[in-house]
């Protein structure tokens, strides 16, 4: 008798433990927009001020940031969000028309949609590509 209600007590830890672990790790995922995607979504005002990522082409530098653009949409450069970037390290080949992936919080839709950025990342160029 003892030894089944052992056996009960450690298969219900077991399955709440893995049940956590699959819980969080399925909550954690950060998601991944385009400009475009991000400004285009139905429910774009959910994502404010949740850890999002962000890809786009970097343009406008200035010392508190920069804008980025929609790296599909390069004729339509109104699709623009602001990316605050005060104290956050910009990686090695950061410069205008390169494409990033920025991570940071949506803080703003309003006239100007605005990102602080928590980092940066450029895409890595192809050990292919001729210069």
């Amino acid at each position: 008798m003892i030894k089944t209600k052992n056996l009960l007590l450690g298969t219900f830890i077991i399955v709440v433990c893995a049940g956590s672990f699959f819980f969080l790790l399925a909550n954690s995922s950060v998601p991944i927009f385009t400009v475009k995607e991000l400004m285009v979504h139905p429910q774009s005002e959910t994502y404010m001020n949740r850890n999002i990522q962000l890809i786009g082409v970097v343009q406008g530098i200035n010392t508190t940031g920069f804008f980025i653009y929609d790296p599909d949409d390069v004729d339509n450069v109104s699709l623009v969000i602001y990316i605050n970037a005060t104290n956050v390290i910009k990686p090695p080949g950061f410069e205008a028309s390169r494409t990033i992936l920025v991570e940071g919080k949506l803080t703003s839709m309003l006239n100007i949609w605005r990102f602080r950025a928590s980092m940066i990342s450029t895409k890595c160029p192809s050990k292919y590509q001729s210069d």
